[in-house]
């Protein structure tokens, strides 16, 4: 994986702030250990963490760089006001 010298910059800032969440901060370490030649077998130790995680954020990041890095929630569902609920 090769990243350009502001994704490595902005995913250095994130691993050194002390005020950004942890999840973030494990997600910046993956991906530059990846950029760095890791094996998987190393980031599970360094991170432990499982293949899955790294598969699955290894491709996020390709597909969409540093935007593919944030939690996607898809938040709670419209509340829906039913005619019967309105009546009452």
């Amino acid at each position: 994986m090769i990243l350009t010298d502001s994704e490595r910059s902005e995913l250095q800032q994130q691993v050194n702030a002390r005020n950004v969440r942890a999840d973030v901060v494990r997600r910046a370490r993956l991906i530059l250990l990846l950029a760095d030649k890791h094996t998987w077998e190393e980031i599970r130790a360094k991170l432990d963490c499982s293949n899955g995680f790294i598969a699955l954020w290894h491709k996020r990041f390709s597909a969409e760089r540093l935007a593919g890095l944030y939690s996607r929630h898809a938040g709670r569902s419209a509340f829906k006001v039913t005619d019967r609920l309105e009546a009452r």
